[in-house]
C-alpha cells in the first residue's frame, strides 16, 4: 500500500511539473524588438533595413497585418542575401497558425530567388528558424541559423 501511494504522490508531481510548464510558456510574453535586437547583436546582417506594417506586405504578401500586435522586421536592403529576421506577435495562437503559414510562403519565395541568383548563400536557407510559441511567430535565416536559433530559445524554453 505505501508503495502505490508513493508511486501516485510521484506521479502527480511529475505531473504537476509539466503542467507548470506549459502554461509558462503560453504566458511568455516578449517585445519582438528585443528579440531581434539579441540575434542581430550576435550574429551579422547585411545592410539590414527594419519594415513596418506598411511596407511589410512585398516581402510577406499573405500577412494580415491587422492580426499582429507588434513585429520587428529586418531584410537585407540591398537585396543581395537572403538574410532576414522577422519576429510576429499576433492577437491569438489561431491568428498565430495563419502567420506561419504567410512566413512558410516568404520562404519558399525567398528559396525561389536565391537559388539562381546568389546560389552561394542557399546555405543560409538550408535550416533556418521557423518557430511558433504561442501567439509568437518567428522566422531566421541568416549565417548561423543554430546561434539564432539557440538565442530563441532563452525567450522561449520549449
Amino acid at each position: 500500500m505505501k508503495n502505490i501511494k508513493k508511486i501516485i504522490i510521484a506521479a502527480l508531481l511529475i505531473l504537476s511539473l509539466f503542467t507548470a510548464c506549459g502554461s509558462k510558456e503560453e504566458a511568455t510574453v516578449v517585445n519582438p524588438d528585443d528579440i531581434t535586437a539579441a540575434v542581430m547583436s550576435a550574429i551579422e546582417f547585411p545592410s539590414p533595413v527594419k519594415k513596418d506594417a506598411e511596407s511589410i506586405g512585398v516581402y510577406y504578401t499573405t500577412l494580415d497585418t491587422n492580426s499582429v500586435e507588434r513585429m520587428s522586421v529586418y531584410v537585407c536592403g540591398s537585396g543581395a542575401y537572403p538574410d532576414e529576421i522577422a519576429v510576429f506577435e499576433f492577437t491569438d495562437s489561431d491568428t498565430a497558425d495563419a502567420g506561419y503559414e504567410a512566413v512558410t510562403k516568404r520562404y519558399d519565395d525567398l528559396v525561389a530567388t536565391f537559388t539562381d541568383y546568389t546560389p552561394e548563400e542557399m546555405y543560409k536557407l538550408e535550416s533556418p528558424v521557423m518557430s511558433i510559441y504561442g501567439s509568437y511567430v518567428i522566422f531566421i535565416d541568416c549565417s548561423d541559423n543554430e546561434k539564432a536559433d539557440e538565442i530563441i530559445r532563452t525567450y522561449y524554453k520549449q
